[in-house]
């Protein structure tokens, strides 16, 4: 990436740069002096994670803002190179800096890099805070970010916040797009809010029905490091090779605990933040138990612990696992089209959550691209609780 120049309105000059090895400490310094110890993402959290971080160019750009010799703002974009994907997140600016647009102009220099002609990305996903301005989101508009879905009270910096899901599609990213997504009956509305966006094409409805029946808990403990020496991915990739694994898909996220049961028929792999609580499930061996019997008894453990959140991307042409998902409490609240590269062609997902701290929306800011997708999500949850009340 080239450096680049920018003279602000008080004549101030600005450098926005890629990060180096040699920025770790103004960077942490930057984050640390806004947010404390609360900020949970992995790669300014953890010290080794940043300096990772900044000496991998193949899976990140990291942008900073220069003023004199201080770092005053930084983006990171991390980078999937197998299915092309990029993610933005992690944007900050110093408060003397604030009201320039640096964030803007820091994303646009990420997407010159990685969503031109032949880059590296297809398209750039970013998960946005909605306690930001609207002239944010505006900004992000502005760069080609589409709302797709919303995420609630998925992060915790002083108290749980609802974050929306955005993606910034490059020139290519529908060319081979596999079409027609087979969506079960609840998630045909949320199809039906991205497609009037995206104009992505017609869903095929499928309607299942599954038994009611008493849930058969399976239970869950933690695995012995010591009984896996060549570590969690390393299982989790044999299990994915031996088509043994579902809900396998979940990029630019790595699971660090795994969870088993007593036989060692199933794992459950998850990426976990203690820091907040927010998981995302990252792979299932399932053994020969019921999927929605997994899905409770994987609920009933975190739920047990210190995760307050629980996220899974499940296949838009499979209506039976979404079917499943619903019957698990796990609400469909954002749409990721395109994401994953599978034999020439790029597949959507649905993400669904379950969240086990209650749900709140005070104090939100609320665009008008991302309201009804919120609107969508408390539907559902109301729905499912009736169905609940309605079958008692």
């Amino acid at each position: 990436m080239d450096k680049q120049e920018l003279v602000l309105d008080d004549g101030r000059k600005i450098t926005i740069r890629a990060a180096n090895i040699d920025d770790l400490e103004k960077i942490r310094s930057l984050y640390q002096a806004t947010y404390g110890n609360t900020y949970t993402i992995v790669e300014v959290a953890d010290p080794k994670k940043t300096a990772e971080a900044l000496q991998s160019p193949n899976n990140y750009l990291w942008i900073v803002c220069q003023f004199e010799d201080r770092i005053v703002g930084s983006v990171i974009f991390s980078v999937d190179p197998y299915h092309h994907l990029g993610k933005a997140f992690s944007g900050i600016i110093d408060k003397e800096f604030r009201g320039q647009k640096l964030i803007y102009s820091m994303m646009r220099a990420g997407h010159a890099c990685l969503l031109r002609e032949g880059g590296p990305c297809d398209l750039i996903y970013a998960i946005v805070r909605t306690f930001v301005s609207v002239n944010f989101h505006s900004h992000l508009k502005e760069l080609g970010y589409i709302d797709l879905g919303i995420f609630p009270n998925v992060r915790k910096l002083s108290y749980y916040e609802t974050h929306t899901f955005k993606i910034c599609p490059g020139p290519n990213a529908f060319k081979n797009r596999r079409p027609l997504p087979r969506i079960y009956d609840q998630v045909q509305t949320l199809y039906r809010l991205v497609d009037s966006q995206l104009q992505l094409g017609s869903a095929m409805m499928k309607s299942i029905d599954l038994p009611d029946k008493k849930t058969e808990f399976i239970k869950f403990h933690e695995a012995a490091p010591e009984d896996y020496p060549n570590g969690i991915e390393a299982e989790r990739e044999k299990l994915r090779q031996e088509n043994k694994l579902r809900f396998g898909f979940c990029p630019l996220l790595e699971p660090n605990h795994m969870l088993i049961n007593d036989e060692k028929t199933v794992r459950a792999f998850l990426n976990y933040q203690p820091t907040d609580g927010h998981a995302s499930l990252l792979g299932l061996q399932t053994g020969e138990f019921d999927m929605v019997d997994l899905l409770e008894s994987l609920a009933a453990f975190c739920e047990s612990t210190d995760i307050k959140y629980l996220e899974v991307l499940a296949s838009a042409y499979d209506p039976m696992i979404q079917a499943q998902l619903w019957k698990s409490y796990f609400i469909p609240s954002a749409w990721f089209p395109a994401a994953r590269l599978d034999n020439g062609q790029r597949q959507d997902y649905m993400i669904a959550s379950r969240s086990f701290v209650p749900l709140h929306f005070k104090g939100l800011q609320l665009t008008e691209d991302s309201k009804p997708y919120l609107l969508e999500f408390f539907k559902l949850y109301t729905a499912r609780l009736w169905e609940e009340l309605v079958d008692a």
